[in-house]
């Protein structure tokens, strides 16, 4: 009986190793089997906010991670302009001479030459720049001799137009004759700045007066700068 029993267990314990060893084979294998996935990239685009238009136009990708062994390459699309240089590098730029104010142009970037099962997900980015008109100074009136009430005619409607614009600049090139005497333009220009002031209320800061040398005849010219313009030249015909 002690016999029997002893080849009963031997024999359960034996059913028992061959039932275990399989499942412990077959997981050993699976995991030796399954692939390590591959190492993904991350790009991330970056563009200004806004540029002028005839400006050109600079969009970088910065690619982070991924196989080091990789060199990619970078096709880029743009939704308006012209690609001018830089397609399968990293770096952009976009001619915007074409283009409207107001204008939004987003550029998108594939990274090619990693991993397929990165997907497109992880490779692909964008980033979008609206394109506006550069701020221009306008001459918004000329005049030569005029009789008083004749000038402050013209000077009250400059100011409408300089109200209109709080952050704007009144600028006011004024220039002598030729028979004038040395200071004569500067007199005309502090003249008009004194009506705009004492009469009109601009703010004298926001006015700047230039004396613009000679011309044949004397003359006065109004001119509005808005914010960031480049600044009026005088244009004198007459050099003493």
């Amino acid at each position: 009986m002690q016999l029997y029993v002893r080849r009963l267990a031997i024999l359960f314990a034996f059913a028992f190793l061959l039932m275990n060893l399989p499942r412990q084979t077959s997981l050993v294998s699976a995991q030796q089997k399954q692939p390590s996935k591959p190492a993904c990239p991350v790009a991330q685009l970056t563009c200004p906010d806004q540029v002028y238009i005839k400006d050109k136009l600079q969009f970088t990708a910065d690619v982070r991670g991924g196989d080091p062994k990789v060199k990619p390459t970078y096709n880029w699309m743009v939704s308006a302009g012209t690609i001018e240089s830089g397609q399968g590098t990293p770096i952009i730029l976009v001619s915007t001479k074409e283009l409207t104010n107001g204008e939004m142009v987003t550029a998108t970037v594939e990274v090619i030459g990693f991993d397929r099962e990165c997907g497109y997900g992880q490779i692909m980015s964008s980033c979008s720049s609206s394109v506006a008109k550069k701020a221009e100074a306008r001459k918004l009136d000329e005049y030569g001799k005029l009789l008083p009430k004749e000038e402050n005619e013209r000077l009250d409607k400059f100011t409408i137009e300089v109200q209109m614009d709080p952050t704007s600049q009144a600028y006011i090139i004024a220039y002598a004759g030729r028979a004038s005497r040395a200071g004569e333009a500067q007199k005309l220009a502090d003249k008009a700045k004194n009506y705009l002031v004492s009469k009109r209320g601009l703010d004298a800061d926001r006015i700047v007066t230039v004396d613009g040398g000679y011309r044949e005849q004397p003359a006065v010219e109004l001119w509005l700068v808005p914010s960031r313009a480049q600044l009026p030249k005088a244009t004198p015909t007459i050099h003493k």
